[in-house]
């Protein structure tokens, strides 16, 4: 694009091409999905994509747009977002249909569960690190504001997905046989979960519940 040149390119256009990328990804993917829910996910893909690329930069950084990156699951993209999101999604429906624990009665539980488990050791800091990191969420928005720096934001975001992704690669939840560990854990999905959604929504993007 360049303004001198009169040259650029119609927002329709670039969501349609990205719709449609994103739609076969998702038909590989998910194929076991009606077409209306293959589109319905592709359209907040491709939404997520473009919006997180373009507030991710800094004001005065010229951006290259390229819709692979952009669309990319992995990395510092929109997706990535969303996909963190699926997945605590994913656990804490594996959670309630095979323990029939509800994200309202982890909450309920946790207040009178043993500390044993969060109280010392690699894996209660780790824990706390998720929790901590997550509320950092209004402190982070503000700071964006304040510095009319919509990138401080996105910065956080994806630093917050980071964090949760290690945790859930590196922490048991489903198959940890200790119950208060394992509810200890499922608390921390479900905080870094309602977070990272409102921290998207405020970026103008949604969570599919597939991708």
């Amino acid at each position: 694009m360049s303004g001198r040149k009169g040259l650029g390119v119609k927002a329709d256009d670039l969501l349609d091409r990205l719709i449609d990328t994103a739609l076969k990804e998702v038909e590989a993917r998910n194929p076991e999905l009606s077409t209306a829910e293959r589109r319905k996910t592709a359209e907040a893909i491709a939404v997520a994509a473009v919006r997180y690329f373009l507030v991710k930069f800094t004001r005065g950084k010229v951006i290259a747009f390229d819709i692979d990156e952009a669309l990319s699951f992995e990395g510092e993209t929109g997706p990535y977002l969303q996909y963190a999101v699926v997945r605590a999604n994913n656990i804490l429906a594996k959670l309630a249909e095979r323990d029939g624990v509800t994200e309202q009665a982890i909450a309920s539980r946790v207040a009178s569960l043993p500390v044993d488990a969060i109280a010392a050791g690699d894996e209660a800091d780790e824990l706390w690190g998720l929790v901590l990191e997550a509320s950092r969420l209004d402190e982070m928005a503000e700071a964006a504001v304040r510095s009319l720096e919509l990138s401080v934001f996105a910065k956080f975001a994806f630093g917050l997905a980071q964090a949760f992704n290690a945790f859930y690669h590196r922490q048991q939840i489903l198959r940890e046989e200790r119950e208060d560990a394992r509810l200890w854990r499922a608390a921390g999905v479900v905080y870094f979960k309602r977070q990272m959604t409102a921290a998207l929504e405020l970026m103008g993007c949604t969570v599919p519940t597939r991708m």
